[in-house]
């Protein structure tokens, strides 16, 4: 949930309690000026977490990496490196990893041990966490510092969900941990005031680097409330977007962090003949199915003017959702000439039967007119981007119609009309979310939800998938773009990258965070975070 701006106006008047301290005979220091001079810093995370701080339940995204230490976690160019693990093994047959531990302990002064893994791996898993553990067929402790995960299949990306639990101690997890959460992160848990703020501070035990700051307060904000806040003084640093960023605030910097955060339109691929799927909803359309709609939308659309008109210059064109992506397939991007071109994509329509007869605008083919819904959620930029791509179909003749809805409320839809998604993971799997012909109509509707189904991506999404680790499986990720891209069967039309944006006080740095995903990864590396 967000909160509304008077409780936000409320915490704002706690904060500001202690926000004049002496500093001298006769002189006083902000609250701001006070963090500084204490290594402390007051940062603005949005939502409150509903599950509350427990890594095995999910829900709390970055803020994981506050508390809780994982056994791997991405480097700067989205490779691998070791966190509480010092190294792993898989099996010749691919089916089983064994992990290995660093000495680390828990903020209760208890050593991180095999066992906690273990217990982390089997409760996250028996709880559906928010994250996909049905690869894992078993977890042994082998001895205090290994253990030994066995797999149904062999499953190249499994680094990934190594990379994704945090930690917690067997000992002390129990009914109240979600409140109280004990971990072996960089920081330990001091208090939470449920509807305010979460404190934390630095943890003494931490094996890594040790924080550069000592106290972190992260309060619960709406995006205009946080703008504020940080202009006034109450807040340190804020995530904005870029339209707020254009507004001169003193005493603050504009930071602006390269994303993987992926803006596309997905379109049902197959035509409408009756089929459903697994939750009974219809699947196909009979205009996007058609690839001359696909191809001639991904041609006319100027993604530079959507970089520069909806995000003001905040983020970078994207042509295939992997741009910055190891796994891209470089030869299927388009080119700046092959894209935001309305004459090139009457062509491709006219090419592919398609006029207007009747000179309304609209162009037809067998007696149906190109005209179809296209689906959004609520979220930053999304409606500003999608009005943008209503607009450009329009001149080529083709009429969508953009309808607001919800994830509840969607999925009646979901397979039979084009949808606006924001993806970027980092993981290479989410190619297999967004484009294997076996996840069509399952139990997960919106992968692939619209029901793309090629062999050739298929066999290369199942060699991926059963390589023995991600290096490998990078040949078979980039094969299959071939079909799976705009110059391909054009099942996405992908539009921007959208940087992540934040407002800081002056002398601040974030250090050097990792290329941030879709929903942001900020806390990642916060340990790194100091004033200058």
């Amino acid at each position: 949930m967000e909160f509304k701006k008077a409780a936000a106006l409320l915490l704002t008047c706690a904060i500001t309690v202690t926000g004049l301290a002496a500093c001298g005979e006769g002189k006083k220091v902000s609250g701001r000026e006070q963090r500084i001079l204490n290594n402390e810093i007051v940062v603005t995370i949005g939502s409150e977490p509903e599950t509350g701080f427990d890594s095995t339940t999910g829900g709390h995204g970055s803020i994981t990496k506050v508390l809780f230490s994982t056994l791997f976690k991405r480097d700067k160019k989205l490779g691998w490196e070791n966190d509480l693990a010092t190294g792993y093994k898989v099996s010749d047959d691919k089916l089983t990893w064994t992990v290995t531990l660093r000495d680390a302990k828990f903020t209760d002064d208890t050593p991180v041990k095999a066992e906690d893994v273990v217990y982390t791996y089997e409760t996250a898993k028996k709880a559906g966490a928010d994250i996909d553990l049905t690869m894992i067929d078993s977890i042994k402790e082998v001895d205090d510092k290994t253990i030994e995960f066995k797999l149904t299949r062999p499953y190249s990306p499994f680094l990934e969900r190594l990379a994704y639990l945090g930690i917690v101690p067997k000992h002390a997890h129990s009914e109240g941990f979600k409140d109280n959460p004990v971990g072996s992160g960089p920081y330990k848990f001091v208090q939470w005031d449920k509807g305010q703020q979460v404190i934390v501070e630095a943890n003494e035990k931490y094996y890594g680097e040790a924080p550069k700051i000592k106290k972190l307060t992260m309060v619960f904000m709406d995006t205009d409330t946080a703008f504020a806040a940080v202009k006034n003084g109450d807040v340190d640093v804020a995530q904005i977007n870029g339209t707020l960023a254009s507004q001169k605030a003193e005493g603050t910097d504009v930071i602006d962090i390269p994303s993987i955060e992926c803006y596309g339109i997905c379109f049902p691929v197959i035509p409408n003949e009756g089929r459903k799927a697994q939750d009974g909803a219809v699947m196909g359309n009979n205009i996007t199915s058609d690839i001359s709609i696909r191809k001639a939308l991904n041609a006319a659309v100027d993604r530079e003017k959507i970089v520069k008109g909806v995000l003001n210059g905040y983020g970078s064109v994207s042509t295939t959702g992997l741009e910055k992506m190891p796994w891209l397939n470089e030869e299927t991007v388009l080119a700046a000439e092959e894209y935001g071109n309305v004459d090139a994509a009457k062509k491709i329509l006219n090419q592919g039967g398609w006029s207007d007869t009747n000179n309304d605008g609209i162009v037809e083919k067998d007696g149906k007119k190109a005209a179809f819904d296209l689906l959004y959620t609520d979220g930053v930029y999304r409606q500003e981007m999608a009005l943008e791509f209503v607009n450009v179909a329009r001149e080529i003749g083709i009429e969508i119609t953009l309808k607001k809805t919800t994830w509840d409320t969607i999925l009646p839809d979901i397979h039979q009309q084009a949808v606006f998604y924001g993806f970027g993971s980092g993981d290479p799997s989410e190619l297999y979310n967004l484009y294997y012909g076996g996840n069509a109509g399952g139990p997960v509707a919106w992968d692939n939800s619209g029901c793309y189904n090629s062999a050739e991506v298929n066999e290369n999404i199942d060699k991926a998938l059963s390589a023995t680790d991600e290096a490998e499986a990078i040949t078979y990720w980039k094969a299959l773009q071939k079909s799976a891209s705009a110059k391909g069967d054009a099942p996405y039309c992908w539009l921007a990258n959208a940087n992540h944006v934040y407002l800081a006080a002056n002398g601040f740095s974030f250090g050097n965070p990792t290329i941030q995903p879709h929903g942001g990864r900020i806390f990642d590396n916060v340990a790194e975070w100091s004033w200058k």
